[in-house]
């Protein structure tokens, strides 16, 4: 680990402790709260991410770093609320802080990620999110729930736990009615695809498309991205 992560990492640890209202929405004055979100960003092996193509959905943008304990900490259950909430509407993107491609690689196997990480590549939009802060006393992770029309509901800066965060996507969820035809996830590139290519599998929208599901299934079993 490198020095400057690791001064990172003592932080963010540190932090968690003294963290007013850890685990509970927080206004944010970087974020707009009257007009819809637009964000876009490069995503790691994949297209960009951009925010406005998940219209329709309910999004949880899980901010990390992979030298950050409570990110490591949430990390398996965000996984699994992913999938066990896919189905419903619930798209999880990663947004990550600041590290290299292989890093964030090596995490993404690790846990078995399987759905976007967008890169911060600078640190700008994290740094923006903890606006007056400096970077030696920035707190992860950040969780920002957007509502199927790109509203923010909800900033929580800080480590959840599982029921927690059940309970805050339970709420994002409980209003909400998927439409038809269904934005779809973007998919990360074939396991042998070149470096240098960005071959993405976009099965049609609609989510009972059978060739989505052997997608998805696929996936699982091979054990890509793992």
């Amino acid at each position: 680990m490198h020095r400057t992560e690791f001064v990172y990492g003592l932080s963010a640890a540190l932090a968690m402790s003294t963290v007013p209202n850890a685990g509970h929405c927080i206004k944010n004055d970087a974020l707009p709260y009257d007009r819809p979100l637009e964000l876009k960003m490069r995503a790691l092996d994949g297209p960009d991410f951009v925010l406005s193509e998940y219209a329709g959905c309910s999004i949880w943008l899980n901010v990390f770093a992979t030298w950050c304990p409570p990110c490591v900490a949430e990390q398996p259950f965000v996984v699994q609320a992913s999938r066990a909430y896919f189905d419903r509407g619930l798209r999880v993107i990663g947004i990550d802080f600041a590290e290299a491609d292989d890093t964030v690689r090596y995490y993404r196997r690790r846990f078995g990620i399987t759905y976007p990480i967008a890169m911060d590549v600078n640190g700008g939009f994290c740094r923006a999110l903890e606006v007056g802060k400096s970077s030696d006393n920035m707190v992860f992770p950040a969780h920002v729930f957007i509502t199927p029309d790109g509203f923010l509901q909800c900033y929580v800066i800080g480590s959840m736990g599982d029921a927690e965060m059940t309970a805050r996507i339970e709420g994002l969820l409980s209003a909400v009615t998927l439409p038809s035809p269904a934005p779809p996830s973007p998919m990360s590139p074939q396991p042998n695809a070149s470096p240098g290519l960005r071959t993405t599998f976009l099965p049609h929208r609609h989510p009972d498309n059978p060739s989505a599901r052997i997608w998805a299934e696929t996936r699982k079993v091979s054990g890509y991205n793992k």
